[in-house]
């Protein structure tokens, strides 16, 4: 994507004086890198795209057209799901909480229905019991330590025998069958010797529980980490695997339990990997102020739009300038702040160069959970422009949130 002054102006005076901008054809090729470094080794992988991470309906509906599973971890995101098109087959439904009402319907429905604990179990096994001429068919979430010094609170787990005893409890019935387990375990360095301990410990289970019969499928969930720039790369101080590097942590493990092309199915929930970087926010500068020895920037966006997440990463970002510009300018350090009344509200620290009104700062590598943890704060939330890279066209995909929509669920 070639941005210049000009371009953003341009999309200025259609859509607002700020807004994302998403490209399609970086995320199509990131989902078709990542899903291909497992593919190469272990064939029968496929993908569940995080609807959490980022469910733009947009990016929803390509998932699905290159044949992902949708995963999702609410009743909100499984209804966009079928709402764009998704059959209850492709939906993979995770999460802590799930309602007696959501579990049933979507288990009724062909979903594949990730159990996380034994209030879960309870009903369905009601379920079973109310329907015993309906075939049953759940995934469990396993909880196990993978030495990384941190007690995930997701699945069962294995150690006290939660997990024996879901698996007890749920085959008590004939119509009620297990089909394959599910782990999300996060780590704060995503490292790939986390991976490849996570994938043992599964199979282990597997092998234990399912010596009659191979399951269906084995979910060793998300949490990886997506291409980034340089420049925040850096401000890592561990090694940032790139896709192949999981696979190799991963898919072998597979391919020696299972040889030939008959193994369950290797499922793999990216989220950030394969939609960081394709998101970008847009801001135009609209005021400059200087309070004592603070050079301050004002522009039509806040830290909620870019770092919602409240992640201590400085992000990167291009300050995009008109030549012909004659308005009020900044020169040396200067703060990027935002419109909300918050001290912290401050987009960028220390920026070291010129700035000035009417320019435009566009901050890279957000497409992981701005857009959908970014509340309605003082100002409603931006439009979102889809950039096509073939045909070289932008396009509206979410138009500008008013005031009227924030206020539409209040009695007044």
């Amino acid at each position: 994507m070639t941005l210049t002054w000009q371009t953003l102006q341009n999309l200025e005076q259609e859509y607002g004086d700020s807004f994302f901008i998403l490209d399609l054809r970086q995320f199509e090729n990131n989902y078709k890198d990542f899903l291909e470094s497992f593919r190469a080794i272990y064939p029968n992988t496929n993908i569940g795209y995080s609807y959490k991470t980022n469910y733009i309906p947009k990016l929803c509906q390509t998932v699905h057209s290159m044949g992902g599973y949708a995963e999702v971890v609410s009743q909100m995101e499984y209804d966009l799901a079928i709402a764009i098109g998704v059959p209850a087959s492709r939906i993979i439904f995770n999460g802590p909480l799930k309602q007696q009402q959501d579990i049933e319907n979507a288990i009724l429905a062909g979903s594949t229905v990730n159990l996380d604990c034994l209030e879960e179990v309870e009903i369905v096994t009601a379920l079973a019991q109310r329907l015993p001429e309906k075939q049953i068919a759940v995934g469990l979430r396993c909880n196990f330590d993978i030495g990384e010094h941190r007690i995930s609170r997701f699945g069962f787990d294995v150690a006290a025998g939660e997990l024996d005893r879901a698996f007890k409890r749920l085959t008590e019935f004939q119509n009620c069958t297990v089909d394959g387990l599910h782990c999300h375990i996060s780590t704060s360095s995503r490292s790939t010797e986390s991976y490849a301990r996570r994938t043992q410990k599964i199979l282990e289970l597997t092998d234990y529980y399912f010596q009659d019969k191979q399951p269906r499928f084995i979910d060793i969930g998300g949490g990886f980490f997506g291409k980034m720039t340089e420049d925040l790369r850096s401000q890592f101080d561990f090694y940032i695997p790139n896709y192949q590097e999981y696979a190799a942590a991963v898919a072998p493990q597979l391919k020696s339990r299972y040889p030939g092309n008959s193994g369950p199915e290797l499922i793999i929930e990216p989220g950030v990997a394969i939609v960081s970087d394709v998101l970008k926010f847009a801001a135009k500068v609209v005021g400059l102020k200087t309070v004592r020895s603070r050079q301050i920037a004002l522009v039509v966006g806040s830290i909620h739009n870019v770092k919602p997440t409240g992640t201590d990463k400085t992000l990167s970002f291009k300050i995009y300038q008109n030549d012909e510009n004659n308005n009020k300018k900044l020169v040396g350090t200067v703060d990027i702040v935002g419109y909300t009344c918050m001290e912290h509200d401050c987009l960028y620290k220390e920026y070291s160069g010129e700035i000035a009104i009417g320019d435009y700062v566009v901050f890279e590598n957000i497409g992981a959970y701005t857009v959908v943890f970014k509340p309605p704060f003082i100002r409603p939330n931006p439009p979102i422009i889809s950039y096509d890279s073939i045909l070289d066209d932008y396009s509206l995909i979410r138009r500008r949130e008013t005031s009227q929509d924030v206020f539409s669920t209040y009695i007044l």
